[in-house]
């Protein structure tokens, strides 16, 4: 059955207009959504029966999945145009745990306008004008509610975007291996990286054909950004090298091949073109205390740059894009390290250098944004909290409402439109990360235990903790068995470490809406939380059990804590990245980069006076630091390398002066984490990859 089988119905002072899609409220039109009216029109077609919830969904959203929350939208937004009350309903009654009903009374339905009309014998002068008086009311009114919902509304500014408007539609475009993508503002190509080899290229792809062509060919690259000009004439990727220090860069080739020129160095993934492609704008990140990121503006050939605004540190910059008029320049602003949602959409004007927050509405991470070709709206993909998922929000720029378009089970990281936004491509995240077990002596074989995230401890029993893939912790034998869950919560629980007397498991947990140091006992029983104020992740603690060493998320500094909570002490001065404290409590080992060349060392100091007394260089020419493991003699330390192909172990003696020696190799794939047994030869660790999935998109209603 058409949702406008019947054409009219009246209740009160409402009119529905089933063809024109039309609310009236005396004879004036009332604002709705599409959707919103469309569930109108499926209640009140059922008038005095109760619609059960999945049917609504069905007939609302068909063939395609949706949670009950936009049904339950739907039907606050509705009850808000009828001036409507859930408690003390007059229209539109919740029948618990089942549905909905409409209780007004309905006139009775109008199949068709001329039945109300007085019969021409009755009174022959006025019939003509009485015919044609509803239908100019209704014609007036339909013009006037589309001028009111261009205006005003933020869902006329959705339908300017064909692809909201269009039943969901997607396909396949690649599955793994394809890391960064973009469409063509004509939407007949797309530009993507691959991976193959350990190598990255740059190619091109006619949607039509399928026909592939290589414009960039591989090399030991890292590709962070892709955009396309408005013309469509160049392509502009960011890349880095897998080496030490790895020095990005802003490059534009044309479309169909050609030598890459070098236009910008050091900056962060995100590049936009204004309309004219004559100016470009990106971020740089300093990581200083006065100038951790900024946002800059040059000329299309990477001169003349402006400095726009600079945030300190810890607050970074990500996604930015010009405005389709080029007045103004959208951007993301927060930080999350102390894992809570303090991400905001912001806009920049160019004339005034003003900036506001384009939606009240705060994220854990922004990861990418475009407009929609009305200037009015934008798509972003962005996750709410820590363990969220990526999806893809629909905002109104005019009055910062902000919805989810995308509600299914998949992580959205990115996402590229066409000219006349009536095509897609978003790349899809998924990973492959497993906990590990093996033996020193037989480092080659390591054993998958069960799927995790980051974060493993060993206790003195030899049993593991860990990070699981679903942000919990849990515990396992190191043969895979009595494995069982230790948290359960919205919030996400990480970093678990075990005390030397086996009674204590510390973790961090953003419960309290920051990340901070949180203990519990060995059987998950009186979770309490030790820190406060600085909070971050727990490293260390002591023989005695009295004190936990922790790492600041905000700062990467070293602090400490009673085990049982209390005043909070900062340990080190300056920055330790993932530092590791000696059995003995005695040296602090840790990641840093050189002042002048921004080279990553590893550097000892003492614990007591914080003084370096070793800085040992990398025996490989790592971009990332790893992870770092301190022996029992402790004297000597094992650490991770990773330089983009390969994640290698390395052998480190303080009384040496001999280079690292090397133990073994890891895998190609990403270690998150590596720890070890008290017994020197048991280890575990985290590896996997992250897999990029591509999907050509052209309908999300």
């Amino acid at each position: 059955m058409s949702l406008a089988e019947k054409e009219f119905y009246r209740f009160g002072e409402f009119t529905v207009d089933g063809v024109q899609k039309v609310l009236l409220h005396k004879s004036k039109p009332v604002a709705l959504a599409p959707k919103v009216f469309d569930t109108l029109l499926i209640l009140v077609g059922s008038s005095g029966k109760i619609v059960e919830k999945e049917e609504l969904m069905n007939r609302l959203w068909p063939d395609t999945f949706v949670e009950e929350s936009n049904l339950t939208f739907n039907i606050k937004q509705l009850r808000k145009a009828l001036g409507d009350s859930a408690r003390q309903p007059r229209f539109v009654e919740t029948v618990a745990r089942r549905g909905y009903r409409f209780i007004a009374n309905l006139d009775e339905p109008i199949e068709n306008i001329e039945t109300t009309l007085t019969p021409e014998v009755a009174r022959p002068r006025f019939s003509r004008i009485y015919l044609f008086v509803p239908i100019a009311v209704l014609l007036v009114a339909s013009v006037i509610l589309a001028l009111w919902l261009t205006g005003h509304r933020y869902t006329a500014s959705a339908m300017s975007a064909p692809l909201l408007s269009t039943p969901f539609r997607s396909e396949k475009f690649a599955t793994g291996g394809i890391i960064r993508t973009v469409i063509t503002p004509d939407g007949r190509y797309v530009g993507y990286t691959t991976e193959t080899g350990g190598k990255q290229s740059l190619w091109l792809r006619q949607l039509d054909s399928s026909e592939n062509i290589q414009i960039v060919p591989p090399s030991d690259h890292q590709y962070i950004g892709l955009a396309v000009s408005h013309d469509g004439k160049a392509l502009y990727f960011v890349r880095k090298p897998l080496t030490n220090p790895p020095i990005s860069a802003l490059y534009r080739v044309m479309t169909f091949g050609g030598i890459p020129v070098k236009l910008v160095d050091w900056l962060e993934g995100t590049v936009s073109l204004s309309p004219d492609d004559k100016h470009i704008v990106f971020i740089r990140c300093k990581y200083e205390d006065h100038d951790n990121c900024s946002l800059l503006l040059a000329d299309d050939d990477g001169k003349n740059e402006r400095k726009l605004l600079t945030r300190e540190r810890p607050i970074r910059l990500s996604s930015t894009q010009f405005s389709p008029d080029g007045k103004s320049i959208a951007f993301a602003s927060g930080e999350s390290l102390n894992g809570g949602s303090d991400f905001h959409l912001m806009s920049f004007e160019l004339a005034s250098g003003a900036e506001r927050q384009i939606t009240s509405k705060s994220f854990f991470d922004i990861s990418s944004l475009k407009w929609l070709p009305d200037g009015k709206s934008l798509l972003l993909t962005a996750k709410e909290n820590h363990d969220g998922r990526l999806k893809i929000y629909y905002v109104s720029a005019i009055t910062g409402e902000i919805r989810p378009i995308t509600r299914d089970a998949t992580d959205y990281i990115d996402f590229s439109l066409d000219r006349a936004a009536d095509k897609m491509i978003a790349t899809q995240l998924i990973n492959t990360f497993h906990l590990y077990v093996g033996k020193i002596n037989d480092v080659s074989h390591p054993r998958s235990v069960a799927l995790a995230r980051c974060g493993v401890t060993f206790d003195p029993s030899g049993r593991i903790f860990y990070e699981g893939n679903d942000g919990d912790l849990w515990t396992v034998n190191v043969d895979g068995g009595e494995q069982r869950q230790l948290t359960n919560n919205a919030s996400s629980d990480i970093y678990p470490l075990a005390s030397p007397d086996s009674r204590y498991i510390f973790f961090a947990s953003n419960r309290s809406g920051s990340v901070q140091v949180w203990r519990m006992n060995a059987d998950s029983t009186n979770q309490i939380q030790i820190t406060k104020t600085e909070g971050g992740f727990p490293v260390f603690v002591t023989s005695d059990g009295r004190w936990v060493y922790f790492r600041s998320s905000l700062h990467q500094t070293l602090w400490r804590v009673l085990n049982e909570g209390g005043q909070e002490t900062q340990v080190s001065a300056g920055e330790t990245w993932d530092p590791a404290i000696s059995r003995d409590a005695k040296y602090v080992a840790y990641f840093l980069r050189d002042a002048n060349d921004h080279r990553l060392r590893i550097g000892v100091m003492t614990a007591d006076t914080q003084t370096r007394i070793k800085t040992f260089p990398l025996a490989d020419d790592t971009f990332a630091e790893g992870q770092i493991a301190w022996l029992s003699d402790n004297r000597s330390f094992y650490y991770l390398t990773m330089n983009g192909s390969q994640s290698m172990l390395w052998y480190q003696s303080l009384d040496s002066n001999l280079p690292s020696k090397q133990i073994a190799t890891l895998g190609n794939d990403e270690v998150t984490s590596f720890v070890l047994a008290p017994d020197d030869n048991t280890f575990s660790f985290i590896r996997g990859r992250w897999i990029y999935e591509a999907v050509l998109i052209e309908g999300l209603k």
